[in-house]
């Protein structure tokens, strides 16, 4: 976030540390109740966890550039000095890393040629802030849909460590390092790969138009099935792991000299916190409009919407108000699923932009859809802007608008199957038409997008043929509204400050343990996931016997299979929209979260594979741990038949499942 107090926190820490510490000053001796020391404190958490925002978004935005190729904003988010260490080699400098983007990458213009796909989503991060705040520390998961239409199609997984730093307040990229996963072609998908299928990357890793500076040296390229790529951070779930930050507010900080300016200050601290807190609470709606989609539940993703909420999907127009959205959502399929029916609604890379008077937002999100009715399945990609209003303290979709962008045949791939979006219904017709005509792959065509670069403050830069059609998603947000400041005490908005920002914190901490579970459970790294345990936490995946404690935790998952990587073994778990609620008093939370594995069969086959966590958390001595987590399989199937086929479940395969996991919550706007 780019605010005046986001600057570096080092030039102050004399101050801070004499403060915690209770030495005695002028100032000190003028404040018996240490008002101005919590202020400080306060302050620089909330910097704190701006940051940790700021760095999500300045990341998202880097897949969803690279998406659409628009290659300067993907190079304005690197330091003049940055490296990147990508499979075609390492590049140093800015000019040498937008080198790449445009000639290598772009073929010298902005933007992707029609019948290309380059999808690079960005998942599953675990973010360290440094004591100081200067920089930080990202891990995150790829997830790569390459291709042309009329030529090749394939998958890229792998995964990034990125090193941030912060200029001037602003959050960039310092350094990139890329670790391979797998590839292959659509049609085996990460099956064990073959002589046959092997990739061709000598077009990637020679003859480059912008060749590397150096030439890369990961271990992990030779075989990435018994490579564990370093972790940036310490185990979540252990006391190391903590990040209790120890910088001073910057410069020209020194606190408030009297009750008004301590009132003033509280009350924007509080203002602050509380447009965190509605991210998360936005973010959470959002997701919960993806779990609703996904079971067929009409009705109550519907009630989501304000009363005169609008949703436009794909080229079908407007439907406004709750009742025709959700007839049309009905439109599709009666409420509910039907066994070997999939419905699945991926929500990810969320952005979220909360208006500086905190009752309207913004958000950007990526959608990949898979699609199934028994006899053929679907992938569809969508990117959504969306518009989102508060309402007498909730929070309410007030508009989608989902642009269809990819539509293929889930057996066939984009290489081959390039289908149209929906068009206007005639049985049921749209309040309006739609507000944006374009057209889907093999077309290329980029949604605009609401929010500016995240590290110059700019416009997006978009190729010069795109057409950007008026869309009201992408109006500035409002300036805040000086009635929303409550005034009140200082002591009181101090402290209601100070529960609200535990509560911040806690959901990025968990969201750092979610994650980091998935990558343990990647490479079998049993004594890591144990640890995420607290000591009466319960580990059940599907029906197996519930083990309790970490010590049985572990013996639970070593009798499960080898402890460690294997060689030829894929077991990718990633984990995926985390609908993520804290208690009130920020010491229990409980979460919601996806699972979507990439695996492999002991024969080398590829196998798609789901689940649903409910999971139930607790903060023990300032460490966040696992209660219970509870994995519901929803299907396991062979990547080559699909999802979507006729028949019974046969070996180690399990059809699509039309039961729903209990969910936690309440829906997030009508309440129980």
């Amino acid at each position: 976030m780019r605010t005046p107090h986001s600057r570096s926190l080092r030039h102050a820490l004399p101050a801070l540390i004499a403060a915690a510490l209770g030495a005695t000053s002028p100032c000190a001796q003028a404040d018996p109740g240490g008002v101005q020391a919590r202020l400080q404190r306060l302050e620089v958490e909330v910097i704190r966890a701006e940051d940790s925002s700021a760095i999500r978004k300045l990341q998202r935005a880097y897949g969803f550039y690279a998406d659409r190729g628009l290659w300067s904003d993907l190079a304005d988010l690197f330091t003049e000095d940055a490296t990147a260490d990508y499979p075609s080699g390492i590049f140093l400098g800015k000019a040498s890393i937008r080198g790449l983007f445009f000639q290598d990458l772009g073929a010298g213009r902005l933007g992707l040629a029609d019948g290309r796909l380059y999808n690079h989503t960005i998942l599953q991060p675990v973010i360290t802030l440094s004591p100081d705040g200067a920089t930080a520390t990202g891990r995150w998961r790829v997830l790569g849909m390459l291709g042309r239409f009329g030529g090749t199609a394939s998958w890229a997984g792998g995964l990034y460590r990125f090193d941030y730093v912060k200029e001037h307040g602003v959050w960039k990229i310092r350094s990139l390092i890329s670790y391979s996963d797998y590839g292959g072609r659509y049609d085996v998908g990460w099956a064990l790969p073959r002589a046959d299928t092997r990739l061709d990357t000598s077009a990637i890793k020679f003859n480059l138009p912008h060749p590397a500076d150096r030439p890369r040296q990961q271990p992990c390229d030779d075989d990435a099935t018994v490579c564990v790529a370093p972790f940036p951070y310490a185990n979540p779930g252990t006391a190391v792991a903590l990040n209790a930050p120890v910088a001073a507010v910057g410069a020209g900080h020194a606190g408030p000299t009297t009750a008004q300016d301590a009132g003033a200050q509280a009350a924007q601290l509080l203002a602050r916190v509380q447009r965190l807190a509605a991210e998360q609470a936005v973010t959470n709606l959002q997701f919960a409009y993806g779990y609703y989609l996904d079971r067929g539940l009409w009705a109550q993703a519907a009630s989501l919407f304000a009363p005169q909420g609008s949703l436009e999907q794909g080229l079908q127009g407007v439907y406004v108000g709750r009742n025709h959205i959700r007839r049309f959502l009905q439109s599709s399929a009666p409420q509910g699923l039907t066994a070997g029916e999939l419905n699945d609604h991926l929500q990810l890379e969320p952005i979220i932009d909360v208006a500086p008077d905190g009752l309207s937002a913004k958000g950007r999100i990526f959608e990949l859809a898979l699609l199934g009715n028994g006899s053929r399945g679907t992938l569809m990609q969508s990117v959504e802007e969306n518009r989102y209003v508060r309402r007498n303290g909730t929070w309410m979709i007030a508009g989608v608008h989902d642009y269809t962008t990819m539509v293929t045949d889930a057996l066939a791939g984009w290489g081959k199957d390039a289908q149209p979006a929906a068009s206007v219904s005639s049985a049921l017709p749209p309040d309006h038409p739609p507000t944006a005509v374009y057209e889907v792959y093999p077309k290329v065509y980029t949604p605009p997008l609401h929010f500016a670069n995240p590290a110059t403050g700019k416009p997006t830069q978009y190729a010069a043929d795109a057409t950007r059609p008026a869309d009201p998603a992408a109006a500035s947000l409002p300036e805040a509204s000086k009635s929303e400041v409550p005034q009140r005490s200082a002591g009181a908005q101090m402290v209601e400050a100070e529960r609200e920002l535990r509560r911040v914190q806690a959901y990025d901490a968990i969201e750092n343990l979610q994650d980091a579970y998935g990558y343990y459970m990647d490479k079998a790294l049993w004594q890591d996931v144990a640890l995420l345990f607290a000591k009466d936490g319960s580990l059940q995946i599907a029906d197996s016997a519930v083990a309790v404690g970490p010590d049985h935790i572990l013996a639970f998952l070593r009798a499960s299979g080898p402890e460690g990587p294997q060689k030829d073994v894929l077991n990718d778990q990633l984990q995926l929209q985390p609908l993520i609620d804290v208690a009130a008093d920020g010491r229990t939370a409980k979460v919601r979260s996806r699972l979507l594995r990439q695996g492999r069969a002991p024969d080398g086959r590829a196998l798609w594979g789901a689940g649903l966590y409910e999971n139930e958390l607790v903060n023990v001595d300032g460490v966040w741990k696992f209660t219970k987590l509870r994995l519901y399989p929803m299907f396991t199937v062979d990547y080559t038949r699909g999802w979507a086929r006729g028949g019974l479940a046969a070996g180690d395969e399990l059809l699509p499942s039309p039961d729903t996991p209990p969910f936690h919550y309440s829906n997030p706007v009508t309440g129980p």
